[in-house]
C-alpha cells in the first residue's frame, strides 16, 4: 500500500547509509536526508522507504514536491497523495485529522524550496498523528523539533591498488552499470580501471555527476573522458561561491552541456519548462522551432536519454528531467517564449478535453489523459497569473479545465484557481461569466449553498449584458441548485426545467435531467422522478455519456428507494459508484454510498449498513465537501438510517460493524471495494475489489497476456496491434485496477481464474 514508484535503474551500494538511516527512522519520527544536489538523497530515501515498507501497516506514501512552487498548495498536494480531494478551506487540518489514527511513513522529496512550509506542515502532522513518521529529502534542514538529520555523503573514492579492490567500490560499480546501459560492451577491466577510479575521484563521488560522465562512454573511451575532464578544468568552472560538491555537479553539467550539439543544448534547455514529466507529443509541440525541427525532436530526445540527461519511462510513454538537471536547463532559457509555447500547448489540450467532455465523448479517456499532466497544468496557470498581460489567457485555461475542478476530484484546488482568475480579470466578459458559473457549480458540489447565490447572480448579469443564452441557462440551473440545497424544492424544480429548455444539448443537459428527477422525488413524485431519470439514461446510451450516467443512476436509485424497490436501487447504486470511482470523483461516490446505506437499512441488512456508514465516515473527509452536502433532506434521511441501524444492532454490534467499515476504507479504492464487492457480468470478468471501473474485452485480453508474462512488444504481435496501443492498454488496466505494476495484474488475473476476488 502506498505510492512508491517502480525503479527505472538499479540502486547501487550505500549499505552503511541505508543502515544508518533505518536506525534513525526506528527511533525518530522525522528524519531529513540533506546534501547537495545530485548526491543521491532521493534514491537513498526511496530505497530506505522500500526496505521498511512492511513495518508500516498503512503503507509508505511518496509526495514529490519539486513541481510545487506555491507554498499555499503544499498541504493540498500532500493530501492528494492520500486521495483527499482537497475541497476544504483548511487542507492541513483535514489532512491531520485523516492521518490521526494511521500508522504510515510519509516521504517528502525535494523540500528545500518549501522548507518553512514543510516544517509547519510536518510539525502539525507529527503532533496530530502519533502513528506516522516522516522521511524528508532537502538541501537544508527543516528545523522541526525532534528532527534527526542525516547528511548524505558522496560515494567513497578511496585509494585502490588493483582491479579487484576497484570493483568493490560502490562508485565504480555505479559508473560501470550506467556505462553498460548505454554501451552494452563496456566493463571495467585491467586496462581501464585506473581511469574509471580517477574519473570518479575528479567528480567527488557525486552519483549524478558520475552517471552523467558514464553516459559519455557511448562515444568516448575512459582515457578520452579523463582527458576532457582535465581540459574543461571542472572544479574551476563552477560557481566559486557555492560549496565544493555543488561546484562539482554544476561543472559536470557544464561539461555535459558543452559536449552536446547545439540542437541538443537547445532541447535540454527547452525541456526544462516541463514539470512532472512530458510525453513526446508535448516535447515536439513546445520545444521545436528555431534550430530544432519538430522531426528532429525524437532523435535528439533519444540522445539526451542516452546521455542520462533525460530519464525515460517506456511503459508510461513519458520522460522527465531530474530536478538538478531541470534547474540547470532552466537557467539556459532566455525570455518567455518557451513558457508561452508550453502554456499554449496545454491550453490546446485543455480545450480539446473540454470539448470532448461537454459532448460526452471519451470522458474516461479525457480524465486519464489529463491525470499525468496535472503539474504542467498548474505551471501553465501559474505562468498566466504571475505574468503581466497573460491573465485573460489564464481565464480561458481555468475555464477549459472545468471538468477537473467539478468532476474529477480537484474541486478545492479549482476553486483557488477560479477565484484567482476572477480577481485578476475584474472586467466583465463572457469568459469571466463562465468562470463565475463554474465557481458557483463547484460550491454547489461542495454543499456551500450560501455562497452559490452571489456568484450565480453575477454570472446572470454577465449573460444578460452579452446576450449569452447558454450562460443564462446555466445560471438558472445554479440558482435552482441553491434553492435545492437549502430545501426549497418548490422554487428549484421550475428553475431546473427552465434551464433544461434553454440549453442547446450536450453533457450538461443530462446532469440537469438528474437534478429535475431528484427534485421531483423529494417533492413526493418518485415515479415522475424515475421516468425522468430513465429518459436521461436512455440518452446516455445513445451518446456514450458516462459522467452524467452516474448522476442519473443516483436519481433512479433514489426513486426506487422511495418506492421500496430496494434491490434495483442497490444495482443502480453499485454501477453509479463504480462510474464515480472511474473519474476519481469521491464526492459523487460517497453521495451514492450514502443512499446505499439507506437502501440496505430498508432491506434489514443492518450489519452491512453499519459497515457502510463506517466507510462513508471516511470518505466524506476524503471528498472534502460539506458532509451530506449540507442538504436538509439528506441529513434527515441519514439520521433516520443511523438511528434505525443502531436500534436494530445495539451499541456494541453497531460499533463493531462500523469500525470494520472504517478499517476497510484506508483509501478510496479499498473503500469502494469493501462497499460494493465483486461484480460479474455475462462477458469477461471485471474488476471489483481494487478496480477503477470495468475492463473492456480488449483490456481483459491484454491483462491475460500480461499474466502470461508477455512484454508489450509480444502482446502487440499476439493481438496484431501496435506496440503503442498495447502500452496504452496496459496503462489503462493499471489505472482501472488501481495497480502500480504488471505483477499486480498477473496476481489479480491468477486469483480470478481460481475463483477469488483478486
Amino acid at each position: 500500500m502506498g505510492t512508491l514508484p517502480a525503479e527505472l535503474t538499479s540502486f547501487v551500494g550505500r549499505r552503511q547509509e541505508l543502515a544508518d538511516t533505518r536506525a534513525l527512522l526506528s527511533t525518530g519520527r522525522l528524519v531529513t536526508l540533506t546534501g547537495a544536489g545530485g548526491v543521491g538523497k532521493t534514491r537513498l530515501g526511496l530505497q530506505v522507504a522500500a526496505q521498511v515498507r512492511r513495518t508500516f501497516p498503512d503503507g509508505v506514501w511518496l509526495v514529490e514536491l519539486a513541481a510545487v512552487q506555491d507554498a499555499a498548495l503544499l498541504a493540498r498536494t500532500v493530501s492528494l497523495a492520500f486521495g483527499l480531494r482537497d475541497a476544504d478551506d483548511d487542507p492541513a487540518a483535514r489532512l491531520a485529522g485523516y492521518l490521526r489514527d494511521r500508522s504510515l511513513l510519509l516521504v517528502l522529496d525535494n523540500c528545500e524550496h518549501l522548507a518553512r512550509a514543510c516544517a509547519e506542515l510536518v510539525g502539525l502532522l507529527l503532533a496530530a498523528a502519533p502513528g506516522i513518521r516522516v522521511l524528508a529529502t532537502s538541501r537544508h534542514v527543516l528545523g522541526v523539533d525532534g528532527e534527526h538529520v542525516f547528511s548524505v555523503p558522496p560515494l567513497l573514492v578511496g585509494e585502490v591498488s588493483g582491479l579487484a579492490p576497484a570493483l568493490e567500490l560502490d562508485v565504480v560499480r555505479l559508473f560501470a552499470e550506467r556505462a553498460a546501459a548505454v554501451s552494452p560492451g563496456f566493463r571495467v577491466d585491467e586496462r581501464n580501471w585506473p581511469g574509471v577510479v580517477e574519473v570518479c575521484r575528479r567528480l567527488d563521488g557525486i552519483p549524478l555527476a558520475v552517471e552523467l560522465a558514464a553516459a559519455w562512454t557511448r562515444v568516448l573511451a575512459v582515457s578520452d573522458l579523463l582527458q576532457r575532464l582535465d581540459s574543461f578544468r571542472l572544479l574551476a568552472r563552477g560557481n566559486s561561491t557555492a560549496p565544493t560538491r555543488q561546484q562539482t555537479l554544476l561543472a559536470t553539467m557544464d561539461w555535459s552541456y558543452d559536449l552536446c550539439s547545439e540542437p541538443e543544448q537547445l532541447l535540454w534547455a527547452r525541456l526544462s519548462v516541463f514539470v512532472g514529466g512530458f510525453d513526446l507529443v508535448a516535447a515536439e509541440a513546445v520545444c521545436s522551432g528555431e534550430k530544432v525541427d519538430s522531426l528532429d525532436v525524437l532523435p535528439l530526445l533519444a540522445r539526451l536519454v542516452d546521455m542520462s540527461i533525460v530519464q525515460a519511462d517506456p511503459e508510461a510513454g513519458r520522460f522527465h528531467l531530474l530536478e538538478p538537471i531541470r534547474q540547470y536547463g532552466s537557467a539556459k532559457l532566455d525570455g518567455r517564449e518557451i513558457a508561452v509555447r508550453h502554456r499554449d500547448h496545454y491550453l490546446r489540450l485543455a480545450g480539446r478535453w473540454s470539448r470532448d467532455w461537454r459532448r460526452g465523448v471519451a470522458q474516461i479517456e479525457t480524465y486519464e489523459q489529463s491525470r499525468p499532466e496535472h503539474a504542467n497544468l498548474r505551471a501553465a496557470l501559474e505562468f498566466c497569473f504571475s505574468t503581466a498581460g497573460e491573465e485573460a489567457t489564464g481565464l480561458r485555461l481555468v475555464n477549459a479545465l472545468h471538468f477537473l475542478w467539478l468532476f474529477c476530484g480537484h474541486t478545492a484546488e479549482g476553486r483557488v484557481w477560479l477565484e484567482r482568475a476572477l480577481e485578476l480579470n475584474p472586467e466583465q466578459s463572457r469568459d469571466r461569466g463562465e468562470t463565475l458559473g463554474i465557481t458557483a457549480y463547484a460550491l454547489s458540489l461542495l454543499g456551500h449553498a450560501p455562497m452559490i447565490y452571489s456568484y450565480a447572480r453575477e454570472a446572470e448579469a454577465v449573460a444578460h449584458d452579452f446576450g449569452d443564452d447558454d450562460l443564462a441557462a446555466h445560471t438558472v440551473f445554479l440558482l435552482g441548485s441553491y434553492y435545492f440545497l437549502t430545501g426549497d424544492i418548490e422554487k428549484s424544480l421550475p428553475l431546473f426545467r427552465e434551464a433544461l429548455a434553454g440549453l442547446p444539448g450536450g453533457s450538461f443537459t443530462l446532469q440537469v435531467h438528474s437534478a429535475i428527477a431528484q427534485a421531483e422525488i423529494w417533492q413526493g413524485r418518485p415515479r415522475d422522478g424515475l421516468a425522468t431519470a430513465r429518459r436521461g439514461l436512455e440518452l446516455c446510451d445513445v451518446t456514450g455519456e458516462q459522467y452524467a450516467r452516474s448522476a442519473l443512476l443516483f436519481a433512479s436509485a433514489l426513486s426506487r428507494w422511495v418506492l421500496g424497490e430496494y434491490s434495483q436501487a442497490s444495482t443502480d447504486l453499485t454501477e453509479g459508484i463504480r462510474l464515480a470511482q472511474t473519474f476519481n470523483d469521491v464526492l459523487g461516490a460517497v453521495t451514492w454510498l450514502e443512499l446505499l446505506c439507506w437502501t440496505t437499512a430498508a432491506m434489514g441488512q443492518y450489519e452491512r449498513t453499519a459497515g457502510l456508514l463506517g466507510v462513508a465516515s471516511r470518505l466524506w473527509p476524503l471528498g472534502g465537501g460539506q458532509p451530506l452536502l449540507g442538504s436538509l433532506m439528506m441529513i434527515d434521511a441519514h439520521e433516520t438510517c443511523e438511528r434505525n441501524t443502531l436500534n436494530a444492532l445495539g451499541p456494541d454490534r453497531y460499533r463493531t460493524a462500523f469500525d470494520r467499515g472504517v478499517a476497510a476504507a484506508v483509501e478510496f479504492g479499498q473503500a469502494i471495494s469493501y462497499a460494493v464487492g465483486p461484480v460479474t457480468t455475462d462477458g469477461p470478468p471485471v474488476t471489483a475489489d481494487p478496480g477503477l471501473g470495468s475492463l473492456s474485452e480488449r483490456e481483459y485480453q491484454v491483462a491475460e497476456l500480461v499474466a502470461e508474462g508477455l512484454t508489450n512488444k509480444e502482446i502487440a504481435l499476439r493481438l496484431v496491434i501496435s506496440r503503442r496501443t498495447a502500452e496504452s492498454h496496459v496503462v489503462h488496466i493499471l489505472d482501472k485496477l488501481g495497480f502500480s505494476s504488471r505483477s499486480q495484474i498477473a496476481t489479480w488475473m491468477t486469483a480470478r481464474r481460481h475463483g477469488g476476488p483478486g
